[in-house]
């Protein structure tokens, strides 16, 4: 039994199944890799005083997470000792005590608790938190908080939801979806130290000294630079899966997983298979939902900021957000707030999402910096802000092998009753064994979004088919 199975992506869930494939002694493999790196939406580089990571930065939670439980095994990660409260700012650069915006927040954060209430809910999210908004105004529920700063509060609240969810608006976005997502993150981030996410494709390929383990070779089985453009299948036993790249070359497999994100595939799912995919995958790639959030990083010489100082959060008074939106630095509003990464004392990143994101992405760097240096010196008045030393951003939508960085449920995915298990099922041949797979995060129903949701979907569709020739029996011819 030596099938040849060929994985499309080598990102965290195409690491992961390849790793759980040489574990269990199937090593005719290929990995076809659109970018010249491993990792996809996982990218870590050296920079400034450590490393910065423009995708995946924290561990979702330390609780049923595959990705914590592998570093903090080896004291890898660590909980940051600080809540993680923002400082809000309005544009006029007075300070809101952030025991004032806490109460704001935490009250729209409960209206969620009632999962019967939300489940029933046929609107979106933005309409329901908007209701439990105007339901707790009228019912005093912010105390003497006066109306102008509850309302500010709010619509940060909302464009932080916006950039966590990576939607351009959550009144797209649905509620009753909302509990698809199984979610044990509280209010303490989970950080790398000093390594950065990248190290968990070195524990996924066995590469730290201590875990007692022969290193598996993956780069070995990857093809870089090699972006797919159509893969022919069959579903009779004896036809060979043809799967063709841009630059013209062929390669034939027994099976093929496609690992690809929900971005790629809703852009190019009509033409990338022959034949094409039954409707229940089309309905699920077309109803499904990926959003856009990107880092913008300003590095300085030092921190202009005091010690302990963590980042602010923007609340716009009317004014200025109409004069801002009549402006050439109208996407400047898509840029919900600004932090200090832990470990990176002279790094201020900026986080912007949906079409204001897509927006920055095509602007010139002197551009952005221009509207990055603008927005802060409006906003942090008390302090003399300096030109940058350098300067970053991530570029997730405009980069053809992403188009966006992660996936969530919106109104269209309920009105398709489009589920990320639907785009999991494999296509199975006439022997019942599995020909084309999907991993990634948007294929897990309860983790997507996820770095641990992209590795589960990676270790399950190598289950999957280790699972199928075992009970099956059945020898596929060598390639």
């Amino acid at each position: 039994m030596n099938p040849k199975i060929l994985i499309i992506g080598a990102g965290a869930s195409g690491i992961a199944a390849a790793t759980r494939f040489y574990e269990n002694g199937y090593r005719n493999l290929v990995i076809l890799e659109a970018e010249n790196r491993l990792g996809g939406r996982i990218h870590t580089v050296p920079y400034g005083a450590n490393v910065l990571d423009y995708g995946a930065q924290w561990v979702h939670s330390n609780v049923k997470n595959v990705v914590y439980d592998m570093a903090a095994k080896y004291n890898l990660v660590e909980i940051e000792d600080h809540r993680e409260d923002e400082l809000c700012i309005k544009s006029n650069g007075e300070e809101v005590p952030i025991d004032v915006s806490n109460l704001v927040v935490d009250v729209l954060e409960r209206s969620i608790d009632d999962e019967e209430k939300v489940k029933q809910y046929k609107k979106s999210l933005g309409d329901y938190y908007t209701e439990s908004f105007q339901e707790a105004l009228q019912g005093g529920k912010f105390g003497d908080i006066d109306n102008e700063t509850c309302n500010q509060i709010f619509q940060y609240f909302l464009k932080y939801h916006h950039t966590y969810n990576a939607v351009d608006s959550v009144f797209d976005m649905s509620a009753a979806g909302l509990l698809e997502f199984v979610d044990y993150q509280n209010e303490y981030l989970i950080n790398w130290r000093t390594r950065g996410f990248k190290t968990i494709l070195d524990l996924l390929m066995n590469r730290f000294p201590e875990q007692n383990s022969t290193s598996i070779p993956i780069e070995d089985f990857v093809l870089f630079n090699k972006r797919v453009v159509n893969i022919n299948y069959c579903k009779e036993s004896i036809q060979s899966i043809i799967v063709t790249c841009s630059d013209g070359q062929c390669y034939t497999a027994d099976h093929v997983i496609v690992t690809v994100s929900l971005g790629v595939l809703k852009e190019i799912y009509r033409t990338l298979f022959t034949p094409c995919i039954p409707q229940l995958q089309q309905n699920a790639i077309e109803g499904l939902y990926i959003g856009l959030v990107d880092k913008m990083v300003l590095q300085f010489d030092e921190p202009f900021w005091p010690a302990g100082w963590r980042g602010f959060a923007m609340l716009w008074n009317e004014q200025d957000l109409n004069d801002l939106r009549n402006s050439d630095k109208s996407w400047i509003e898509g840029v919900a707030s600004f932090f200090v990464p832990e470990y990176q004392p002279n790094l201020l990143v900026g986080w912007v999402h949906g079409k204001d994101a897509r927006t920055m992405e095509k602007l010139s760097e002197s551009d952005v910096i221009e509207g990055l240096l603008f927005v802060l010196k409006k906003f942090l008045v008390k302090f003399n802000i300096p030109e940058p030393k350098s300067f970053t951003r991530s570029t997730w939508y405009t980069n053809r092998n992403f188009r966006g960085s992660y996936s969530s449920r919106s109104m269209k995915s309920d009105a398709l009753n489009a589920k990320a298990a639907d785009l999991a099922q494999p296509l199975l041949n006439s022997l019942q064994l599995p020909v084309v797979q999907f991993a990634g995060e948007a294929t897990h129903p309860q983790y997507y979004s996820t770095v641990q949701g992209a590795i589960e979907s990676g270790w399950r569709e190598a289950d999957r088919l280790i699972a199928s020739y075992r009970n099956n029996r059945t020898t596929v011819s060598k390639l």
